[in-house]
């Protein structure tokens, strides 16, 4: 049995009678009806003879078409209504009286290719005009604010190639690396200045009752060999000249929830019954260009949006990296604040579990136990009476005949770490104001925005294209992906299209600047 599927378009009046449409909307139309037609007649009558997942590929397939057909049906009947303007004058002063319809371009959408066209306002000094350009707010390049917002989620999420993979399964539009790499560079560009108008724009009756936490830490990225250098200022220390750092900066609000140093050192029962504060609202940033003052003033800038008028308790986590410290203490000082700066315990405990583990080689059961004692002390606000502990017991364990041939160098290590950071150790105090004293958000934060995608196997990079993919993986991960569309599709109406008209003009255009 053969079935037969006839959609009709037709024309409601003003007195709600009814007619056939015109002939330039039929004609626009026609596409997205015949495909539409097509697809119920399928449903009709070759759906039967598949399975659910061959139904669901071939309306995936035939429905993208109908979309990329509806779009382009737009294009055609705004292109049937343009109406010529009466005069187009450029940023120049010159006029632009000479109009030619039908000027085609090709637009590469979420749904696939399309073409649309519009009138041209030409003089021959100058390169045309397309009113219509700005009014759709069109790219210069072919690729749509859709698909450049795709490309901008699957290129923070994975590689190139991945990138790739997912777009083309998407839209069926094939993008090379370095379509990609510009897409990146185009879309990161204003990232920066869309952060700092949010800023300006800041709403002066947010809450004073959470504390501000931020923290930072740096991780390396691998260089293409044309970018590497020697050895210095940036440099991951571990791979010099191959990597450089990265700086990344994160900022969360937090209730305080007080604590006692011995629910941290407490068994897992204890520290279930009094968890610490929980960090809400993060938001992270990233850059291999810029330096750790810069970013640190990133960090503080993100503080002032949500606190305009600095009222709120601030407090600052690091690993105890001594240009982030001082950075902060700098960019503090400017703002005439009191920032407490913290270092992480964690790092802390590494530090006393590697000086215990010296001390009890081949016996990891005392040596727990006395890095355990040593932690509840610092805890206690007590790092330099350890640091002084720390000292004496290798001090004696060398002169001592039965242990002197350990190697103690950890202990040294962790002396020198708790004497030089002592005064950021103040985690009775912290702990007493409900603060955080670990940077878990910037470690959960570097591998996400950094390791998981800056780590993969074999990957070199251009700082400038570590970059780009850095702001836009922030962006991503601020959850500010929409609201930065939003703001490009602003911006690049305003800076590319508008520009190239008289300001005075651009009223005339049926556009508002």
């Amino acid at each position: 049995m053969a079935v037969s599927v006839s959609v009709t378009v037709t024309q409601v009046n003003d007195d709600g009678s009814e007619g056939p449409a015109d002939s330039e909307l039929a004609a626009a139309l026609a596409g997205p009806v015949e495909q539409f037609s097509s697809m119920l007649a399928w449903a009709a009558q070759q759906a039967g003879g598949l399975d659910h997942g061959e139904r669901e590929k071939v309306i995936g397939e035939s429905g993208r078409e109908l979309q990329r057909r509806l779009l382009e049906a737009t294009f055609t009947i705004d292109s049937a209504r343009e109406q010529r303007i009466g005069q187009v004058t450029s940023a120049a002063g010159i006029r632009h009286g000479s109009v030619e319809a039908g000027h085609d371009r090709g637009v590469v959408s979420v749904f696939g290719p399309v073409r649309a066209a519009r009138l041209a306002y030409r003089n021959r000094r100058e390169a045309n005009l397309y009113p219509a350009d700005a009014r759709w707010v069109l790219p210069d390049d072919p690729y749509s604010l859709g698909m450049r917002a795709l490309a901008a989620f699957h290129l923070a999420g994975g590689g190139y190639g991945q990138a790739q993979e997912v777009i083309q399964a998407r839209t069926g539009v094939t993008l090379g690396r370095a379509q990609l790499a510009g897409l990146a560079r185009d879309l990161a560009a204003w990232t920066g200045d869309f952060y700092e108008q949010r800023a300006a724009g800041a709403d002066a009756g947010l809450p004073d009752s959470d504390v501000l936490m931020m923290q930072a830490d740096g991780k390396g990225i691998a260089l293409r060999p044309e970018h590497r250098g020697s050895p210095g200022k940036g440099a991951d220390a571990a791979h010099p000249g191959i990597k450089k750092m990265a700086e990344i900066v994160a900022v969360a609000d937090f209730t305080p929830a007080v604590r006692e140093p011995e629910d941290i050192a407490a068994p897992p029962a204890r520290r279930k019954a009094n968890p610490g504060p929980k960090a809400r609202h993060k938001w992270v940033s990233a850059s291999i260009t810029s330096d750790i003052p810069a970013m640190i003033s990133a960090a503080f800038d993100e503080a002032d949006r949500r606190d305009p008028h600095r009222t709120r308790q601030r407090v600052f986590l690091v690993d105890g990296n001594r240009q982030q410290i001082t950075a902060i203490s700098a960019r503090a000082g400017e703002r005439g604040l009191k920032v407490p700066v913290l270092i992480d315990f964690i790092h802390v405990s590494g530090y006393l579990g590697k000086a215990a583990a010296a001390l009890h080689p081949g016996d990891p059961a005392a040596a727990a136990r006395w890095a355990d004692g040593q932690k509840l002390r610092v805890l206690h606000g007590r790092a330099q009476a350890v640091a002084a502990t720390l000292k004496s017991v290798a001090a004696r364990a060398r002169a001592n005949p039965r242990t002197r041939h350990l190697d103690l160098t950890d202990m040294d290590r962790a002396v020198t770490y708790l004497t030089n950071n002592r005064a950021h150790m103040r985690y009775d105090k912290a702990l007493a104001g409900g603060w955080p004293i670990a940077t878990g958000m910037i470690e959960g934060a570097c591998r996400f925005v950094i390791e998981d995608r800056f780590g993969i196997t074999g990957a070199r990079w251009s700082p400038d294209g570590a970059e780009d993919i850095l702001k836009l993986r922030a962006v991503v991960v601020n959850g500010d992906l929409d609201d930065y569309m939003n703001y490009y599709k602003a911006r690049y109406r305003n800076e590319k299209h508008l520009t190239r008209y008289d300001p005075a003009s651009i009223a005339d255009l049926g556009l508002t600047a």
